[in-house]
């Protein structure tokens, strides 16, 4: 592929990547829009996680970035065109396979709410487990407002280094009370000091590449134990979160399908477990967010205890639990969903908010938790 031909594609799918924004900007909070925003112009401008930009400039880019979401907010997504032929822009299989000879992986999907996500970046590097397929990528030649560090299609993973990279970074950056120990605990692994890298970071930000590029071969056991769960058989997960997109119900689904993934004897906690990766632990319980925190409690408590103790049969344990209560709460729902195919989507929907999500008493977090 010429030089040409990429950046037209970059173009396209750059230009994907902005109508999904536009689209589905409002999905996030104020707060969580704005920290979006000002990582996509951190990487737009070329810099590095740590380098804030001049808030002139920053505040002059946002303005006309929303000027450019209002005039394309009704444009629809277009296919890609590569060579003679247009692709729809959700058959990343196919595109890929026109790309992967030149060393490019092009990434499509679904986020929160129903957001379209795509990205282009160049592959550094590719492996397989079992029937999965790992596609490790480092610069991003385009991208939108949400970023995880791995998305998993079907039988592909995809694993995105600078996302990790800017995903600790924002970690450090925020460091709530909540999680400083984990956090502090966590690099205290790599022998470095998350108050020195706060306060330092044009030169200490570079010791963090290390990091990223070692908890990303771990975060992608969270999509193997995705892959494995089976209690959400076939489609019907996707059927509840495209049925309840947008609302609580959506997230608490995602929630429980995250657990299950974390929890699974070959998800991330049982990876974390079995090679005793103290690092990652303390990551795990750091990025943890308000509702899982609700929905595992277990997980703080044993990490406190193993910070005495060192031993990982208390994690083991917690994960046991955790497990069984995500596979509980996961049964339920799909009763309840599969009940409203026939009593109608608004009981199912009222079910499913009396009954298992109010008695969490946890709905005002849900609504802030995006």
């Amino acid at each position: 592929m010429n030089n040409v031909a990429l950046q037209d594609l970059q173009r396209q799918v750059q230009n994907n990547c902005n109508i999904s924004d536009a689209q589905f900007g409002g999905a996030y909070s104020l707060c969580g829009l704005l920290l979006r925003l000002r990582d996509l112009y951190k990487w737009e401008s070329g810099l590095q996680p740590w380098q804030e930009p001049e808030p002139a400039d920053l505040l002059e880019w946002v303005d006309a970035r929303e000027r450019h979401w209002e005039a394309i907010a009704h444009n629809s997504l277009q296919p890609l065109r590569i060579g003679d032929k247009s692709y729809d822009p959700f058959d990343s299989a196919t595109i890929n396979s026109l790309l992967r000879p030149y060393g490019l992986i092009y990434g499509a999907g679904y986020a929160a709410a129903m957001k379209p996500s795509f990205f282009l970046a160049e592959l550094v590097d590719s492996r397989t487990a079992g029937e999965l397929h790992i596609d490790m990528v480092d610069r991003e030649l385009a991208r939108d407002l949400f970023v995880a560090p791995a998305m998993r299609q079907g039988d592909q993973i995809f694993a995105r280094r600078t996302a990790m990279l800017f995903t600790l970074w924002d970690l450090i950056m925020e460091m709530r009370p909540s999680i400083r120990e984990a956090i502090i605990f966590a690099l205290l692994q790599y022998d470095l000091d998350a108050r020195k890298i706060r306060s330092h970071p044009k030169e200490l930000g570079t010791q963090l590449y290390r990091v990223a590029e070692f908890e990303l071969n771990t975060w992608i056991h969270h999509e193997i134990g995705e892959a494995r769960e089976d209690v959400f058989e076939g489609f019907i997960w996707h059927e509840i979160v495209s049925t309840y997109a947008d609302s609580p119900i959506e997230l608490f689904a995602r929630v429980i399908k995250d657990l299950l993934a974390d929890t699974h004897s070959e998800g991330l906690l049982g990876h974390i477990i079995d090679n005793r990766i103290k690092s990652s632990l303390g990551f795990y319980i750091s990025f943890m967010r308000p509702f899982t925190k609700v929905m595992f409690p277990q997980a703080a408590q044993a990490f406190k205890k193993f910070q005495l103790q060192q031993d990982w049969e208390i994690i083991d344990e917690a994960r046991h639990q955790a497990y069984r209560n995500a596979q509980k709460n996961a049964l339920a729902l799909i009763e309840l969903h599969t009940a409203g195919r026939t009593k109608g989507t608004e009981w199912a929907r009222q079910r499913i908010l009396a009954d298992l999500i109010e008695p969490l008493g946890i709905m005002q977090d849900m609504e802030e938790d995006d």
